[in-house]
């Protein structure tokens, strides 16, 4: 069983709909037999990092609403989080652009880090409140799961990965994704949104069993 998940590391969601699949994985029989894929996806390209300036600040000025509002949509995200077993910490999160943290993804992806990668990315940017777009995190952040801080660096400085990040986006679009996290199992059964372990769970289940039945 193969699942391909489309996402980006400044998506909560995302963060939490991972920490859904884990859990519902411990408890699939065959779960020795998933492989998981990640693939690119910009939430917000044209993010853009300001010092100083708050989570609330930054996204409520994308987005066009008050910051009161936008805080108290960031209550409700942390205390969905919490029930997943991830910390995401608003107070300290840095909103920034994540074209770079993606296309040092596709490196690591290539090195058979990619899920290590993502993973580590996410706790950077929710609970330790990394900037995803700094050379020097990016290169200790990737240095952690087991990759070559220089190769990432020279990746940072150049237009390396772009085009793969831009394949897997175009993707995205022709299979009409329009928001993310999106699971893509065996390339046909669909599973959108940060989805309840339950759920994760009877899904597993059943696709496992109706792909056995076409063999």
């Amino acid at each position: 069983m193969k699942i391909t998940i489309w996402s980006d590391f400044v998506c909560p969601f995302c963060y939490i709909g991972q920490a859904n699949l884990d859990n519902a994985l411990k408890t699939f029989e065959h779960k020795d037999e998933v492989e998981i894929e990640y693939k690119s996806f910009q939430l917000m390209p044209d993010a853009e990092y300001t010092p100083g300036e708050t989570y609330a600040e930054t996204f409520s000025k994308m987005k066009g609403m008050p910051a009161a509002q936008a805080e108290g949509m960031f209550s409700q995200v942390t205390e969905t989080a919490e029930k997943a077993g991830v910390v995401i910490n608003y107070d300290t999160a840095k909103l920034t652009n994540t074209l770079d943290a993606h296309r040092v993804f596709q490196y690591a992806k290539e090195q058979g880090k990619g899920t290590e990668f993502f993973k580590a990315l996410y706790q950077a940017h929710f609970t330790n409140g990394e900037v995803l777009n700094d050379e020097d995190t990016l290169a200790r952040l990737s240095e952690s799961v087991g990759l070559d801080g220089a190769a990432v660096r020279d990746i940072v400085k150049s237009e390396q990965y772009k085009q793969d990040v831009n394949v897997d986006i175009s993707q995205a679009s022709s299979l009409g994704i329009q928001g993310v996290p999106f699971f893509l199992v065996n390339d046909k059964y669909s599973i959108s949104g940060a989805q309840p372990v339950e759920l994760f769970q009877e899904a597993l289940g059943k696709i496992y069993a109706e792909e056995q039945e076409t063999e």
